[in-house]
This record gives structure tokens, sequence and C-alpha cells, in this order.
């Protein structure tokens, strides 16, 4: 029998302002031929943590699993450090990876990675073997390819249908640093976006 299941993605949800920003830069990308727009409301900005595949008789374990853990972590700073433009055309604008959103990480992967009962994103099935030893391993144990050393905070504003060297050059400067108080679950869409909010958990403010 065939377990239903869903793909998730828990992430750092951003502060107001950012979340504000964010949205104003996607939008720019709009008339460049963007496959998607920031919204927060179909699409949501993010810092994806942990993208999987959970059975979805799960899911409210996993939301009260995380409810919990949110009332033990306390609030920290992230900092931006650029902007990325990448070859399949996605804008990123990229965090330092510190001890703190290492820990938050691994964390929230050894909390919930049981509950996905050693399920797999059917896209990262079909191109396993495109990714490096390492990224492989990660999607065997953990069901997502950038854990750890392979995990590279950003927060994506949009993907382009076709890349332009100039885009990143044509960017308005922005500090996108901001302290980090929430994590939220959603379920995934296409891109590695955030489509629909299950739920939004603050940090503890001790």
């Amino acid at each position: 029998m065939v377990k239903k299941s869903k793909s998730f993605n828990i992430v750092i949800y951003p502060s107001k302002d950012i979340i504000i920003r964010a949205i104003k830069t996607s939008k720019s990308f709009k008339r460049k031929g963007s496959s998607f727009v920031l919204d927060g409301k179909n699409y949501f900005p993010h810092i994806t943590i942990y993208m999987t595949e959970f059975p979805s008789k799960n899911t409210r374990a996993i939301k009260e699993l995380l409810k919990q853990f949110s009332l033990g972590i306390k609030p920290f700073q992230i900092t931006a450090s650029g902007y990325r433009q990448n070859k399949d055309g996605y804008i990123d604008v990229n965090y330092k990876k510190t001890k703190s959103i290492n820990e938050l990480q691994k964390k929230v992967v050894t909390l919930l990675n049981p509950f996905r009962e050693g399920l797999l994103r059917l896209k990262d099935k079909e191109r396993l073997k495109e990714f490096s030893k390492s990224q492989q391993k990660n999607i065997k144990l953990y069901g997502y390819r950038s854990v750890g050393t392979e995990f590279y905070p950003h927060l994506t504003f949009t993907k382009l249908k076709q890349y332009s060297k100039l885009t990143l050059s044509d960017m308005k400067k922005d500090n996108f640093s901001f302290k980090v108080g929430k994590i939220g679950l959603f379920y995934l869409g296409e891109y590695g976006t955030c489509r629909k909010l299950i739920k939004i958990f603050d940090f503890s403010h001790v």
C-alpha cells in the first residue's frame, strides 16, 4: 500500500521588514521573465532549513514538535553576505553560516527526520545521480541534500526563465540581515517555493 505523503518546507520566517523588501525585490524581476513572484500570500519569502517528504498522517505531530521546539530557541542575528544568481536562473541573497544557524538546522533535522519514515521526494529520486556524493548521502540519510556542510542559507527572490549575466549588476543594494525569531512550516511548491502556510512558530523571547 502506497503511503499518502506531501512535500514540506521548514524554514526561517523573516522579520516583517525583510518580507516587505524581499517582495519588492522579487516584483522588480517580473518584467524580466520571472517564474514566480513573492507576494506573502501564494509565494512566501523564506530561508529553507529542511525540505523533505513526510507522510500526511504525521503533520499534526510535526506541528506539535515544532511548537515545543521553538519555545526553547532564543532569537539570533543572521547576516546577509551578498546576492547570487546561479546557472539555473535563481536569484538569492546569501547568509553567513554561523554556529547559531548551523545548530538550528541540525536540531530541526534531528527532530523531524524520524517522521519522514524513510520517504524521499520524487524529484530527488529522479535526479539523485546528478548530485555530489555528499549530497546523495544527505538525501539518503535525511531526505534533503543541503544538510550540514552542504547547507547554504539563502532567501530566493525568484527564478528567471532565462539566465542573464547583467541581472546582479542591475540590483539595488540593500541589507537583508535580520534577527531570527520565527520558523515556519509550509507545503512545498515548484522551484523550492513555500506555497501554503501551515503554521508559524515564535521563538522564546527570554
